[in-house]
C-alpha cells in the first residue's frame, strides 16, 4: 500500500466532497482536485530528478503543502521537509545534507534561500509555491497543468516517502526516512485508534514540516475535512472553532498552556469539540489537569517521534475520564501501547523490566523508520536486535500504562542521583502564576550538576524565586529542588512547541 493510495480510496468515492479549508484564503479542495493534483505535482517535479531523489519543501502550512505530501512520493521521490523557523543556514546545512535535487519553496522565503543559492550543493533547480519569481519556475506549472494524473508505476512501499529531520533538541539533527509503508500504517493505527470519520472537521495548527502533519492524511482517510492554519494563535484558533463547528484538533503541551492560558477562552463557543488531542512532548500534569476541568473528557494523548511516523502510545477518552474521576495517577500516563507496534521496557542490559521498573522504551513495527539518511553509524546506534532504541526513560504499571518519566539525555545526575526534570516541572506548575517551566542541568564543581529552574510567569504575575523552591521542598526530596531559578520573557522552541533544552543549558552553564 502506497501513501497517495488512501487518498484515491476516498476520492474515488467522493470526490467532490471538500478536503482541505485554508482559513487565511479561504481556498478550498476537494477531495478530486487534492487527488489529481497532488499525482500531476509529482510526475512534473519528476522530469527534474530521477526516481529516488529528495525534493525538498520550505513552507508554512498550506494546501500546496499537502499536495506535496502525497504527490512527491507517488512519482518515486522523496519529499523532505524543512522548518522554516530556522536560520537559512541550517536550512542550507540540511540541503545539503539531505542531496536535495529540487527545492520548492513559498514565495516569503524565496529571498532568503536564494541568497545562500551558491552554498547549495546539489539542488539543481527552485520551484516557487504561492507566487511569481521572474526566471523561476513556479509551483502551477506543475500541479495545474494538464499532465497525467496517473502515478508512476515503479513506487514501492519500501521507498523512502518521506525524509524529516528531528528537532535537535538533544543534538544536531538526523534525517529520519519514513517508508511509504511506515506511514500508512501510521495513518492506519491512528484512524482506529482515534476515529475519525466523514463528518469530522478537523481544525489543524501544528506545522506541516513535523511528523504531528500525519494527523492530516489520517483525517482525510476517513473522508474528513481539514481546515489548515498558517500556524497557531490562540485566539484565532477558538475564532474558528466557533465559526465553522470544529469537531477536533491537535496540539502541543505549550500550545494547550497558552489556550488555557487566554483571558477570551470563556467568551468562546467551543462546544462543538468532541475530541483533543496532545502530543510532541510531555504535558505537565497541571496543565492536564485544568485542560479536562475546562473542556470534559474530550481530550486524547498521543506520544511518538520523527523516527516513528506518529503515535504509538495513545491515552484514550476512557483514561482521562477515569483521572477525572480522582484516578490522578492517569494523569502523568503517556498510554498503552497502539494496536500495530510492539513495546517494551528494557534495562542497559537489554533485559526487560519488571512491572513499575524504570528503562529505556524500545520499539518494533511496520511504523519504525528505514533508518537515518547518510548516517548509518547512527542507525546502528539506534537499532538493537530489531528494536528501535527511542532515548526515553519510562516506566509502565500492571495495567500496561507507559509513564515517560524523561529523555535520558535529559536526566539530570547530581551527587550520584537521577533526577528527572519533569518530576521538577509538575512541581513548580502547580503555582498559579506559572505559565511554562524547564528544568536543565548545569554544570557544578561539586555535585556534578546541579538542578536549575527557568521559569515563564503569566502575563501580569510575580512569583519569587524562593517561593518556586518552596513549591518543590512541598513534593521532592531535597537533592531534586532547584539551586538555581531563573525567569525569562520566553523559553525557546522547537516548530512543534518542543522546549529546546540544549539552548537553555548552553545559555545558562555559566550561571
Amino acid at each position: 500500500m502506497l501513501l497517495h493510495n488512501l487518498l484515491r480510496r476516498i476520492a474515488t468515492r467522493t470526490p467532490d466532497r471538500i478536503a482541505l479549508q485554508d482559513i487565511d484564503s479561504g481556498a478550498t479542495r476537494t477531495y478530486r482536485e487534492l487527488y489529481e493534483r497532488a499525482i500531476r505535482l509529482g510526475n512534473g517535479i519528476r522530469t527534474l530528478a530521477d526516481r529516488g531523489d529528495r525534493i525538498a519543501i520550505l513552507s508554512e502550512n498550506s494546501l500546496e503543502y499537502v499536495e506535496a505530501y502525497y504527490g512527491i512520493p507517488a512519482a518515486g521521490l522523496t519529499l523532505t521537509m524543512l522548518n522554516y523557523r530556522l536560520h537559512p543556514r541550517e536550512w542550507v546545512w540540511i540541503l545539503n545534507n539531505a542531496r536535495a535535487r529540487v527545492l520548492l519553496v513559498a514565495a516569503p522565503y524565496y529571498e532568503a534561500i536564494a541568497a545562500y543559492r551558491d552554498r547549495l550543493e546539489t539542488v539543481t533547480e527552485i520551484v516557487v509555491v504561492g507566487g511569481a519569481v521572474e526566471g523561476v519556475p513556479d509551483y502551477e506549472s506543475f500541479a495545474g497543468a494538464a499532465r497525467s494524473a496517473v502515478p508512476a508505476e515503479d513506487t514501492t512501499e519500501n521507498d523512502i516517502a518521506w525524509l524529516l529531520y528531528t528537532s535537535g533538541t538533544t543534538g544536531f539533527p538526523k534525517g529520519a526516512q519514513l517508508t511509504h509503508r511506515n506511514l500508512v500504517t501510521a495513518v492506519i493505527q491512528s484512524a482506529l485508534e482515534y476515529e475519525p470519520s466523514d463528518e469530522t472537521v478537523f481544525l489543524n495548527a501544528m506545522p506541516l514540516c513535523h511528523v504531528a502533519g500525519y494527523l492530516v492524511p489520517m483525517n482525510l482517510f476517513k473522508g474528513g475535512r481539514v481546515l489548515m492554519m498558517a500556524g497557531w494563535d490562540p485566539e484565532l484558533w477558538m475564532r474558528i472553532v466557533r465559526d465553522n463547528a470544529v469537531t477536533s484538533g491537535g496540539f502541543a503541551p505549550t500550545m494547550m498552556a497558552m489556550l488555557l492560558n487566554h483571558p477570551r477562552l470563556p467568551d468562546y463557543d467551543l462546544s462543538s469539540l468532541r475530541w483533543m488531542g496532545y502530543g510532541a512532548s510531555k504535558i505537565p500534569v497541571e496543565v492536564l489537569r485544568r485542560t479536562i476541568e475546562h473542556f470534559g473528557p474530550i481530550v486524547y494523548a498521543g506520544m511518538g517521534m520523527t523516527e516513528l511516523g506518529g503515535n504509538i502510545l495513545t491515552l484514550d477518552r476512557r483514561a482521562h475520564i477515569r483521572a477525572a474521576n480522582g484516578e490522578d495517577h492517569l494523569l502523568d500516563a503517556a498510554g498503552k501501547p497502539m494496536a500495530l507496534v510492539d513495546v517494551r521496557i528494557v534495562d542497559t542490559a537489554g533485559r526487560e523490566c519488571a512491572v513499575g521498573e524504570v528503562g529505556e522504551m524500545v520499539i518494533r513495527g511496520n511504523q519504525v523508520m528505514a533508518g537515518y539518511f547518510g548516517d548509518p553509524a547512527a542507525t546502528e546506534q539506534s537499532f538493537e536486535g530489531g528494536w528501535f532504541h527511542t532515548g526515553d526513560l519510562a516506566r509502565q504499571d500492571e495495567e500496561g500504562f507507559v509513564y515517560i518519566v524523561d529523555r535520558t539525555k535529559d536526566m539530570i545526575i547530581s551527587g550520584g542521583e537521577n533526577i528527572y526534570p519533569s518530576e521538577v516541572e509538575n512541581a513548580i506548575y502547580a503555582l498559579p502564576e506559572v505559565a511554562e517551566a524547564a528544568v536543565i542541568g548545569t554544570p557544578d564543581p561539586v555535585w556534578g550538576e546541579r538542578v536549575t529552574a527557568v521559569v515563564v510567569t503569566r502575563d501580569g504575575a510575580t512569583v519569587s524565586p524562593e517561593r518556586i523552591v518552596a513549591a518543590c521542598k512541598d513534593r521532592l526530596a531535597s537533592y531534586k529542588q532547584p539551586r538555581e531559578v531563573y525567569f525569562v520573557d520566553e523559553l525557546p522552541k522547537t516548530v512543534s512547541g518542543k522546549i529546546r533544552k540544549t539552548d537553555l543549558r548552553e545559555r545558562f552553564a555559566t550561571g
